[in-house]
């Protein structure tokens, strides 16, 4: 587990009803509003990526900070450390 990629966020939060399709070829269920209602849907916001890596060498190092929520802006100070390190690490400029 870690950190397996930088993107940037290109569009609006969306429900997963309206964000799969099958050509997706997802793995997994999804919570869709369909099923359990808005207020218990998974949400899916659509991404360009920037850089990315396979799950086995996934970034997971003593420092950075970690949370489930992959699409939070974090506002921990331990953030700040974790997006300068992974930009060392992968050459990233932005």
């Amino acid at each position: 587990t870690g950190y397996v990629g930088v993107a940037k966020v290109t569009g609006h939060a969306v429900m997963a009803d309206e964000f799969i399709t099958p050509e997706l070829h997802l793995k997994g269920e999804y919570n869709l509003a369909s099923d359990c209602g808005e207020d218990e849907a998974e949400y899916f916001v659509p991404v360009s990526w920037l850089h990315q890596v396979p799950e086995s060498q996934a970034v997971n190092e003593v420092g950075l900070f970690g949370n489930q929520n992959s699409v939070a802006r974090p506002r921990t100070p331990k953030w700040e450390h974790t997006v300068k390190r992974i930009k060392e690490m992968w050459g990233i400029k932005i």
